[in-house]
């Protein structure tokens, strides 16, 4: 069966259309499924597969296939295979018929950025799709997703997870790239620690570069909000260290800068990160000033990004070196764009707000807004 795949349909194996996840110079495609299949991927005359070291992977609720960028932005189109698993015999194993749906699929490329974030989600779905469309509505389309963190109110529960990609099927319906950072409360629960199985990451970290089309990105990871022996966390945390790494994998992007932020073809350069690290909040969030003001001048002496892209502190606003949120003097703006009032009793008076970014030609402007209008927008100089 042969399904060429639009918003209406998609092929009841999947609980959510694929999403396609930029890291470094390749897309991680990631597919949620309701029961036990093998699964491969078809761009052009090339096969990819979901396996562990040769084996198609079946005992699995999430199918990860990694392409290379240039092979499907190349393309425009990959197809999706798989075979039910109905017994994984140790000889003669007994499947269904090979099924197959075909995603359209539009690289960045040109001079017109159209990217929209959303950060602290917190579960609210519905009041983050609403922005996310006000902006494609807006701009007549989207070329980016970014989900920067708190998407989820915590991981108690691998149920939780699904938002990434509730919202990456309504947004994207699988046809354009998206960026997943992660937050602060996305280390809480019982399933903290298994996140990273269900959002991309490089060799399981959360911290990556990615490139698409002339844009490269680097997605830096603060971790928790307090020190690690804050009783909040109640000795589960070891972020410090965690840090530390991230400090040498800064390093490591630098010292390969010519491949990286400096490849020929790189016309404009973002940092995403969930928190901002480049202001010092009152305690007890006050922490890693050491570890964040290295960052900070790691950026500014050889990154040179264009701008920064933060959620954490519910608000927006944009911060300019020498301001007074600026402590370490970042020499890029830093646009902190999400805001979220909560209403338990009554999700009706949610209100949420969230991101855009336009990048045309030279010019950067950023767009907050909500679901029914534009709130402000400001040109970065």
């Amino acid at each position: 069966m042969d399904i060429h795949q639009d918003e209406q349909t998609i092929p009841s194996i999947m609980r959510y259309a694929p999403a396609v996840f930029a890291v470094r110079e390749e897309y991680q495609i990631m597919i949620p499924v309701r029961e036990p299949a093998i699964m491969w991927v078809q761009v052009g005359a090339e096969t990819y597969y979901d396996e562990s070291n040769g084996i198609l992977r079946s005992d699995t609720d999430l199918h990860k296939i990694t392409v290379p960028m240039a092979a499907l932005d190349s393309a425009g189109e990959y197809t999706v295979c798989w075979k039910k698993m109905i017994e994984r015999k140790p000889y003669f194993p007994v499947t269904g018929e090979e099924e197959r749906a075909t995603f359209a699929f539009t690289p960045l490329r040109g001079e017109l950025i159209r990217a929209y974030m959303i950060a602290d989600a917190h579960g609210h779905f519905e009041k983050a799709l609403g922005a996310a469309k006000q902006f494609i509505e807006q701009q007549g389309g989207i070329d980016l997703l970014i989900l920067n963190g708190d998407i989820v109110n915590h991981s108690g529960s691998l149920e939780y997870f699904d938002i990434y990609y509730q919202l990456a099927q309504a947004i994207t319906g699988g046809s354009v790239p998206v960026v997943v950072s992660r937050g602060n409360h996305d280390l809480r629960g019982a399933c903290a620690e298994k996140l990273a199985q269900y959002t991309p990451g490089e060799n399981g970290n959360s911290y990556f570069s990615f490139r698409v089309g002339d844009l490269w990105g680097l997605v830096l990871d603060c971790g928790e909000d307090k020190n690690d022996d804050h009783p909040e966390y109640g000795g589960t945390i070891c972020c410090h260290a965690f840090r530390e790494r991230e400090t040498a994998y800064l390093d490591a992007v630098i010292e390969n800068a010519k491949r990286e932020y400096n490849a020929p073809d790189i016309e404009h350069k973002i940092i995403i990160s969930h928190v901002p690290f480049t202001e010092i909040p009152k305690a007890p969030f006050d922490i890693e000033q050491d570890i964040y003001r290295g960052w900070v001048e790691r950026l500014n002496d050889s990154v040179k990004p264009d701008v920064m892209l933060c959620g954490h502190v519910h608000r927006m606003y944009v911060t300019q070196k020498g301001e007074e949120k600026d402590a370490y003097g970042a020499e890029f703006p830093v646009v902190v764009g999400s805001k979220l009032h909560e209403d338990n009793q009554n999700e009706e008076n949610t209100y949420f707000a969230g991101c855009g970014i336009v990048i045309e030609n030279k010019e950067t402007r950023i767009l907050f807004n909500d679901s029914e209008k534009v709130l402000q927008e400001i040109t970065l100089s």
